[in-house]
């Protein structure tokens, strides 16, 4: 089997299938990818672009061209020398006809073999023993007036249509026994509302208004989409049927791998994995693999402050920490107060994150996740039952001290509790909300918490299960999906698995983290972009480039803001909305724009960016909910916004403001290159395996998805890697990515001939003074490796034609050289070397070379 060395993460759907993957595995063969990780490859709804609503979690799915052509990709992988990691999920399944299991639960009710499978509440108030099916695009009984329901006849068998479209099963008891008797009953109910209202009344469902899922649904959802189920896998039937598949995969030997999509929505992660650990290891172990060979990683979101538990049997998470932590550490902390003068002024005063965030957890709870805290609420009450204390209490009091907890919770969920960590974070919690309760709710209070803290008493896991339930989707829909699109100081430190109120991160705080992920997981995935990522890593450099240079944005952003009005073309949205736009367009700006107006092809290029920021737009507004949403979406401010962007990005009476725009987003671009190019080093060189999402060669300024989620030019890519110029040449020709390629090409083959230097490498930072470069070194059995990169722009001035090497940034910068072994070091990006006779210190600028980097590699003393 392959060891784990670098992956390369593919969005598989039905225009990229299994043999589209295929024809391009010689590419990421040879660019050192040892692992192809490949989004679900399990049934999935039909049309579905990214796998995670699957329908049947045990079969491969056929859009992606089945089980013969997965195999047939797997051979050519092995042949190839490389490996597979699946990514799956145990958490939910679609609420489509197409799922047997639900549909089986649809049909039979409490009856069917799966009805305990999912995760639904049959005994909720209102629910009747049935199904609560938010599906309805308007109130049922309206549906019933106007004649919209009927009976129809489909494969010999009696279905529910509704208006005309979609089908949904009948219940045995609700349909005549005789088959003869079908044609006459059908024609008796579809006369008569009033007897297929007694057909309704009869089924194992509810169907309902799309808009009462917030308050009525009795099935545990993903986040607060109706059409995702989750799954009870904490039972171990359930836990062998959705993991038969890749357990079978994997025993075949075509994979070598797992994923675990949305850990935080299991009842219990930790027996979770251990249970898939062992089965991993089983099957590991018919093909003669050494336990713990087969590598599990786990999508987990962790707080500042936070470190994955310990006991869990994996090997770590797929690198949204190292995405926040090496993007903060190329922000610069001395423009945080110019940044936050100017948010306060575009938002009028907008509260800080944290008050922010818990506001939103406010309007979640009251919202779109009220059934989720009603379903928690009974578990409290059922809970209380076995408490003498509790008998005045009644369930308001315990609802007002819950939603305090859930709003006050500073991670995104509780586990076990048997961990310190865990105790102090539901001890601060307590706290906080304790603040603002009445004295009969901090009584409750007091209770809650201490049934959620007593990991002993059985009585209490039911609860601590459902709080814990609520406290992840809650964390999510409250900081990524709505906080995220309310605060923008600056957006590039809005991103998954990151804090916006920490603004930067110092170099050696950076290390920290780097050498504690090696010490407890060295196989950890280190990502840079991901299919979730709400900017590209090229994207959020160009905004950190804003932090260096903080009153030059703010008197850019007033310009152009001005000179729209001028033009008789203001930005039709509220200043803090506005804002936040213009940092988007910035973000994602094409080099090429500013020779737009003279190219006779710009016209089709214009057009795509104008459709990719109105993609943007409206997803940012309506998750924001400020003033737009998606239950209630303002199409009148929508459509005006779109229009802006449209005339901003293609009109000729736009040319003067696109031409401002690209004036500085041209050496913000060069810059941000740069400080690309450096974060790519740093994902490489420190420990954990890097994590390539596709298309990442080049320079990647995506938004959120679906445009990260764009296919990828691998023309181009292939022609990077033949590419024959020399670095100095690439970083004077950077504008297409080239240079990001090289680079990536390069450390990827020193991965590939040193693993041990990567793997075991000991890591340690040189002093540098002052602090505006980052110096890292790696040893391992008589081999030492040197990164230097710099952590700051140059000034803004010049233009995107400019090169990315020669500057004189760094100039009087040295290097203390205390601890690096002796030797010749020998760059591997060019074929410069450099002689550690042992001096003291060593001028930067000598070592860089004018570049943005360097990497260097020794023959040294053991």
């Amino acid at each position: 089997m392959t060891p784990l060395r670098a992956t390369v993460r593919l969005q598989l759907h039905a225009d990229f299938d299994f043999d589209a993957v295929l024809a391009q595995l010689d590419y990421f063969a040879t660019l050192g990818i040892s692992h192809l990780y490949l989004s679900p490859i399990a049934e999935a709804v039909a049309g579905s672009t990214h796998g995670y609503d699957g329908v049947d979690p045990t079969r491969i799915s056929s859009a992606l061209g089945g089980e013969e052509s997965f195999v047939r990709l797997a051979e050519a992988v092995r042949r190839h020398g490389m490996g597979i990691i699946l990514d799956i999920v145990p958490n939910h399944l679609a609420t489509d006809l197409a799922n047997p299991w639900w549909r089986d639960v649809l049909a039979k009710g409490q009856d069917s073999r799966y009805a305990r499978w999912f995760d639904i509440d049959w005994q909720a108030p209102g629910a009747e023993g049935r199904v609560w099916l938010p599906v309805l695009a308007e109130p049922l009984n309206a549906l019933l007036r106007r004649d919209a329901l009927g009976i129809v006849l489909h494969d010999d068998a009696p279905w529910l249509q509704v208006d005309g479209g979609a089908c949904w099963p009948l219940h045995a008891d609700s349909v005549p026994a005789e088959r003869e008797a079908w044609p006459q009953w059908q024609q008796t109910c579809n006369a008569d509302p009033a007897v297929l209202a007694g057909v309704l009344e009869r089924q194992a469902y509810r169907l309902a208004w799309w808009r009462t899922g917030a308050d009525r649904v009795n099935y545990r959802r993903f986040f607060d989409i109706s059409g995702l189920v989750a799954m009870r896998v904490e039972m171990a039937e359930v836990f062998d049927a959705m993991h038969a598949l890749p357990l079978r995969l994997v025993e075949a030997g075509w994979v070598d791998g797992l994923r675990i999509d949305h850990i935080d929505g299991l009842a219990d992660p930790q027996t979770y994995l251990q249970r898939l650990r062992a089965a991993l290891d089983a099957a590991g172990a018919k093909r003669g693999l050494a336990p713990g060979a087969l590598s599990l990683h786990v999508e987990k979101i962790l707080a500042a402050d936070e470190q994955l538990d310990p006991a869990w049997c994996c090997d770590g998470t797929t690198g949204y920490d190292f995405m926040d932590q090496v993007s903060a550490v190329f922000h610069d902390a001395q423009g945080q107060a110019a940044l936050d003068g100017r948010w306060q002024q575009a938002s009028a005063g907008a509260p800080t994150f944290d008050e922010l965030q818990r506001q939103a957890r406010v309007q979640m709870l009251g919202g779109s996740l009220q059934a989720d805290m009603d379903r928690c609420l009974r578990a409290v009450s059922a809970r209380a039952v076995f408490d003498p204390d509790c008998s005045e209490l009644g369930p308001r009091v315990f609802e007002r001290a819950l939603r305090a907890l859930l709003v006050a919770y500073p991670v995104y969920r509780t586990y076990r509790m048997q961990r310190t960590a865990e105790q102090t974070w539901l001890a601060q919690a307590a706290r906080v909300a304790a603040e603002g309760l009445d004295t009969t709710a901090v009584v409750a209070l007091e209770k809650l918490t201490g049934w959620l803290a007593d990991a002993h008493d059985p009585r209490n896991r039911l609860l601590r299960t459902r709080v814990a339930q609520l406290s992840a989707p809650l964390n999510a829909k409250a900081v990524e999906d709505t906080g995220f699109y309310r605060d923008a100081r600056l957006l590039s430190r809005n991103e998954v698995g990151s804090d916006p109120a920490v603004f930067s991160l110092s170099p050696e705080h950076f290390l920290q983290r780097a050498q504690e992920r090696a010490r407890h997981w060295p196989r950890a995935m280190l990502a840079l972009a991901t299919h979730d990522h709400k900017r590209g890593p090229e994207a959020r450099m160009r905004l950190a480039v804003l932090s260096a240079w903080p009153q030059a944005w703010v008197e850019t952003v007033a310009d152009w803001t001005q000179l729209s009005q001028q033009l008789g073309h203001p930005l039709p949205l509220p200043d803090a909305e506005a804002y936040m736009t213009w940092q988007a367009l910035l973000a994602a700006w094409p080099l090429q724009a500013d020779q737009a107006d003279q190219a006779e092809t710009a016209d089709a290029a214009d057009e795509a960016f104008a459709e990719r920021m109105q993609q943007w737009l409206r997803k940012a507004l309506r998750e924001g909910k400020r003033v737009s949403s998606w239950s209630e979406p303002d199409e009148v401010l929508e459509a005006g916004a779109n229009t802006w962007l449209h005339w901003l990005c293609t009109a000729t009476g736009s040319r003067r403001l696109r031409q401002r725009i690209a004036t500085f987003a041209g050496p913000v671009a060069r810059e941000a290159s740069r400080l690309g190019l450096a974060q790519l080093a740093l994902q490489l060189v420190c420990p954990g395996v890097p994590d390539l999402y596709q298309g990442g060669e080049g320079w990647d300024t995506s938004l959120v998805d679906p445009d990260n989620r764009r296919p990828v030019d691998y023309i181009q890519r292939r022609n990077w890697l033949q590419d024959g110029r020399r670095w100095n040449v690439l970083l004077q020709q950077w504008q297409d990515g080239a240079p990001k390629a090289r680079l990536l090409a390069t450390l990827l083959e020193l991965r590939r001939q040193q693993p041990d230097l990567f793997l075991d490498g000991s890591l340690s930072i040189l002093p540098v003074d002052p602090a505006q470069v980052l110096a890292l070194a790696r040893r391992a059995r008589g081999r030492t490796l040197l990164l230097l990169v710099s952590l700051r722009p140059r000034d803004l001035t010049g233009s995107a034609h400019d090169s990315l090497d020669h500057g004189t940034h760094g100039a009087g910068t040295r290097i203390r050289l205390a601890g690096l072994p002796r030797g010749i070091y020998r760059s591997v990006l060019d074929e410069r070397t450099w002689h550690n006779h042992g001096q003291e210190t060593e001028e930067l600028t000598a070592l860089l070379a004018g570049g943005p980097l360097a990497v260097m590699v020794a023959d040294t003393e053991k």
